[in-house]
């Protein structure tokens, strides 16, 4: 049986747009041709939900891909997302304007804020001059670091949740109020968010006043399914889009793709595991963002099929110890670099 190709994304004013339920990663793409090659393949192959962000440093790719795939720009939707130093308030419509004239777009469909935190710029005009090229650095990226060389934080902007976790005050209303005002410019159609938590969301819920926080992007897969969030997004009306729906390597070497389980629903299936995880996602009103530069995975992560119901028990309960309702942590993101999702 087949799952929903699209599902309704609430925009403003009460309205919808249709978003395309399985999208296509594109970070770690790399600043070269594999980025466009890969976008036109999954083009070609059938996709027409593209997820980027600024700091893949590939939208000029991307944005050649849309064009040569001769595609219609109105039957693509892309997803990008700002980068953590231009979450000051009166920095946001500049990376979505950066955005749009590397890929070459008048609008994108979904803009989002990459992560519940904010931190310091290096100076308005080294964000104006900012690059995020492969070989960037975190001066060319007009970033300000510490003189440990962690990024310097602007707790101020930051999510209440987040600043309290270090004695500080702090609000991400005003940021959120500056994506609402890139709707109002029509430079975007919807806008959400990325890695926030029940508490982050709980903070901007308030402030929608007629342009709704429509998506959550967050890391889900079957060892991390994240079901308290994803029902909260449900409830309040908010699409969860899932980055790393394969997961990554444990520590011990295994991986979600290998796993016994999941292989042996695959063959029951007559799936490949990319499929079938995606198939999971989908048919619990999630939108997986798999990643792939093979052909073949490509066209068949977009091939999602409708599961038993004794299958989707079998994914869901195997959930990690202890990762049920775990959400991605500031302190534990802030010592590594957030380029995940």
């Amino acid at each position: 049986m087949s799952l929903p190709k699209t599902f309704a994304l609430r925009t403003a004013d009460g309205k919808t747009i249709q978003i395309p339920t399985v999208g296509y990663g594109t970070w770690a793409s790399g600043e070269n041709s594999w980025a466009k090659d890969a976008v036109l393949e999954a083009v070609k192959a059938g996709y027409r939900h593209l997820d980027c962000a600024w700091m893949y440093g590939v939208d000029e790719s991307i944005g050649e891909a849309i064009k040569e795939s001769g595609v219609p720009r109105e039957e693509i939707f892309v997803t990008s997302k700002f980068w953590p130093h231009f979450g000051h308030p009166d920095n946001v419509e500049l990376c979505l304007d950066k955005i749009l004239k590397n890929m070459q777009l008048d609008y994108i469909d979904l803009f989002l804020a990459h992560w519940p935190c904010v931190w310091k710029p290096a100076s308005r005009e080294a964000l104006e001059k900012a690059t995020s090229s492969h070989d960037a650095t975190p001066t060319t990226r007009g970033l300000l670091e510490t003189d440990e060389g962690k990024p310097a934080i602007d707790w101020e902007h930051c999510t209440t949740n987040i600043a309290a976790q270090k004695g500080q005050k702090g609000s991400f209303v005003p940021t959120w109020e500056a994506l609402q005002a890139c709707v109002t410019k029509g430079k975007a159609k919807a806008v959400g968010v990325s890695n926030f938590s029940i508490t982050d969301l709980e903070e901007i819920l308030p402030h929608e006043n007629g342009i709704p926080v429509s998506c959550n992007q967050i890391e889900v897969h079957p060892w991390l399914p994240q079901t308290p969030l994803v029902e909260f997004g449900k409830k309040h009306g908010i699409i969860t889009t899932c980055y790393s729906p394969f997961a990554g390597q444990k520590a011990d070497g295994a991986t979600l793709l290998k796993d016994t389980k999941v292989l042996e629903l695959a063959k029951k299936n007559s799936m490949d595991v990319g499929q079938l995880l995606g198939s999971w996602a989908v048919q619990r009103g999630t939108i997986p963002l798999g990643k792939s530069a093979t052909p073949s995975r490509i066209k068949s992560n977009l091939d999602v099929k409708k599961l038993s119901e004794e299958d989707m028990q079998t994914l869901d309960s195997m959930t990690l110890a202890g990762e049920e309702g775990r959400t991605v942590d500031f302190n534990e993101a802030w010592d590594v670099p957030l380029f995940k999702g």
